[in-house]
């Protein structure tokens, strides 16, 4: 008799976005408009409300996502974040103690690996320290939050709570586990948060000296636009590497638990990419897009358009994540804006400009330098790939992340080019990869 084939699987739906695209758009546009009401006023009279400028439209920002979060889960349209809407537990100021001087250690020990590497120690970072200085009178809630979590929050023993166990001497009482994962995470928040925020100072510093140059022409300039993106970016990963919080819903669940993925990460920001990159990667050569096409100005404003959407896409991207915005580690997974077109919107957008602007395929009279170039640049793609699949390996622990990916293999917009090449397409592990404990709620 013969047996009927096994009917194929159903295609797994979109999974819900953990944060949502509209409501981070409309804090965008709350915060741009913040931005040219600041862009108006003298750098005196800024500098007189706030040590750090970039802190305002930060402020603008974060106020409106958390408004929006709270109103999306009020109305049932988001799932609860890791703490109870009621007590769970009585408080016990024991463990309230031992959290708060886990907390305190952790920014101690931050705070020494500032003092010890020299890095930290020139000027670079001033706008750094301002901003630390401007956000430290937010440290004074700390012990009324954790008072008020300690009998609400699913997980009583935290990571908090097990490093503050640590410091204590209380080893036998630790899970190795969560500790490795509350000092992983701490890093990427202590090295990442420094570049970002001097990144912003400086990229705001261009948008107001454009609009005060400029006015309402400066929307016709090139280089407001491409400052403008960054400065995007950059506003959304200052507040996502600050706001980390289980009342938000925005900790670390997990973080980047191969070597491998971190190189690749690390590898591509300062000061390690000046050192590598620069020293191995240097794909850029004496010609650019601008120079090239100035012969024919229509091709030159339809290519700078190109290079100005490429990078709005990309910060579009990191616009997506809302409050969740981080390297190395899963906070969430986003699966609107951008991420609906493609599971890595962000570097292919990224990569696609630097060839856009570099124009390394354009041969010169040093043919050998041309195809040098061009081979840097495919080198350091091949970064940003590694990047991608290790992200991929590590997310994959959580389950919605692995229905996320087999959808874009049928529903991506490289799913054509994931047929013709199958080893692009998205392959669940068979087991786990994370090695840091289970993912924490």
């Amino acid at each position: 008799m013969p047996t009927r084939a096994a009917e194929p699987l159903p295609a797994p739906n979109l999974p819900e976005s953990a944060t949502s695209f509209a409501s981070n758009v409309l804090a965008l546009i709350v915060g741009l408009c913040v931005i040219w009401v600041l862009a108006q006023q003298s750098d005196a009279q800024v500098g007189r409300w706030v040590a750090y400028p970039p802190l305002l439209p930060c402020v603008a920002v974060f106020l409106v996502i958390v408004i929006a979060e709270w109103l999306l889960r009020i109305s049932g349209r988001r799932a609860p974040v890791g703490l109870s809407a009621t007590p769970l537990r009585p408080i016990d100021f024991g463990r309230v103690a031992m959290r708060l001087l886990g907390f305190t250690a952790t920014l101690a020990l931050i705070a020494f690996a500032y003092w010890l590497f020299p890095e930290y120690s020139g000027s670079f970072y001033n706008p750094y320290w301002h901003f630390l200085r401007s956000i430290a009178p937010v440290g004074l809630l700390v012990p009324f939050y954790f008072i008020w979590a300690d009998s609400r929050v699913a997980e009583p023993r935290d990571e908090f709570v097990q490093f503050g166990l640590l410091v204590c001497g209380r080893w036998r009482a630790v899970d190795p586990s969560v500790i490795k994962r509350h000092l992983l995470g701490w890093t990427v928040k202590a090295f990442f948060l420094p570049l970002m925020s001097v990144y912003l100072s400086d990229e705001l510093s261009h948008i107001y000296a454009a609009v005060r140059s400029y006015g309402v022409m400066s929307v016709l300039r090139y280089d407001a636009w491409f400052h403008l993106s960054y400065t995007i970016d950059l506003l959304f990963c200052v507040i996502g590497y600050t706001a980390t919080t289980r009342l938000l819903d925005s900790h670390m669940r997990s973080v980047e638990p191969t070597m491998l993925g971190w190189v690749a990460a690390l590898i591509c920001y300062q000061p390690f990419y000046a050192v590598l990159g620069r020293s191995y990667l240097q794909y850029e050569g004496n010609l650019y897009w601008d120079r090239w096409l100035q012969p024919w100005p229509l091709l030159q404003s339809a290519w700078g358009g190109a290079i100005i959407l490429l990078s709005m896409i990309y910060a579009l991207c990191t616009v997506a994540f809302g409050l969740r915005f981080s390297n190395l580690t899963h906070r969430g997974i986003i699966t609107g804006g951008p991420y609906l077109l493609t599971k890595h919107p962000a570097y292919l957008a990224k990569n696609l400009s630097w060839w856009l602007i570099s124009v390394p395929f354009v041969l010169t009279p040093d043919v050998l330098a041309s195809l040098r170039h061009c081979a840097l640049l495919l080198l350091l793609n091949g970064v940003y790939f590694l990047r991608a699949r290790t992200e991929e390996r590590h997310l994959s622990i959580d389950p919605v992340y692995v229905a996320y990916a087999q959808w874009m293999n049928e529903h991506g917009m490289l799913r054509a080019l994931g047929r013709i090449l199958p080893w692009l397409r998205y392959q669940a592990p068979v087991a786990a990869a994370a090695s840091d404990g289970p993912l924490p709620r």
